[in-house]
């Protein structure tokens, strides 16, 4: 089996937007079993204060960290869906 992605999950606490994208990697995940290719880790951008700098207004924005490419706020369940293929 090959090695799965990492995609970084940048959120925070309070976040609705991110509540949304959260249900939809949920959706995607029962749809295509996502987990086989890919470890989705949730960042708090609170955490880090260069990142909360980065993503402070552009949250929820994934970031696949084998390719460097970022999802930006807005997308949609398809672009989504796109992105991760």
């Amino acid at each position: 089996m090959p090695n799965k992605q990492e995609i970084i999950f940048f959120t925070t606490f309070g976040c609705h937007l991110c509540e949304q994208v959260e249900a939809m990697i949920f959706a995607l995940n029962q749809q295509k079993n996502l987990a086989n290719r890919f470890d989705i880790i949730a960042f708090d951008i609170i955490d880090d204060e260069k990142i909360l700098a980065e993503y402070r207004t552009t949250i929820p924005v994934l970031k696949n960290t084998s390719t460097s490419e970022k999802l930006f706020w807005p997308f949609s369940f398809e672009e989504l869906d796109d992105w991760l293929d």
